[in-house]
């Protein structure tokens, strides 16, 4: 089983994630990263990179079973921050990306986290130790990211190979009112039917 939490900072993805490894046995918890490079160089980088995870996926897929491996933020969040913050266009390589991820696992679980209270992302930041004059401004990226994400989560729905062999799913959360043994259960019951044993 394969499962990927995407979100922006402060929806509280990877408290979760965390927490998932530690409650499920026979996991890997992975939180791919992402490159300071730009421009051509910084395109072929990542791309490489996510081509190189691919490949160890496909090889995990062949050779094991019973096991679980947690994502951390995955392609989707590189599409999200390359169009913010990055000069190079990795819309083509994101569009392949995800034709490709439904051959990744026979079971995929998608959970994309929000925050629909600003003021619960404000705390949030605090906690997680923002400088307290740079909170409003983390706040409003954070929010920046949220737009960012809820656009291709939507196009990633768009692109993936729905015909492919195995299960697909991809799960919204709004984890503004809800605290992380909360969502943790949430995740629980959406894998349930699948993971038993695993856990």
């Amino acid at each position: 089983m394969l499962i990927i939490l995407e979100g922006a900072r402060g929806t509280g993805k990877s408290s979760v994630a965390y927490k998932l490894r530690q409650r499920l046995k026979h996991s890997t918890l992975i939180n791919p990263t992402g490159f300071h490079e730009d421009g051509e160089v910084g395109l072929k980088k990542i791309s490489n990179y996510y081509d190189g995870m691919f490949e160890l996926f496909h090889k995990w897929k062949s050779k094991m079973s019973g096991y679980t491996t947690i994502l951390d933020r995955f392609f989707p969040t590189e599409m999200v921050f390359s169009s913010l913050y990055k000069e190079y266009d990795f819309h083509q390589k994101f569009k392949s990306l995800c034709k490709l991820l439904p051959t990744l696992d026979d079971e995929i679980y998608i959970f994309f986290f929000t925050v629909s209270d600003k003021d619960v992302l404000k705390e949030r930041l605090k906690r997680d130790k923002v400088p307290f004059a740079q909170v409003e401004e983390s706040v409003e990226e954070s929010l920046k990211q949220q737009d960012s994400y809820y656009k291709y989560i939507d196009e990633l729905k768009r692109y993936i190979d729905w015909d492919c062999k195995g299960s697909l799913k991809l799960i919204g959360i709004d984890t503004a009112h809800m605290n992380q043994d909360e969502v943790v259960d949430f995740v629980f019951r959406q894998i349930q039917n699948v993971s038993e044993g695993l856990w």
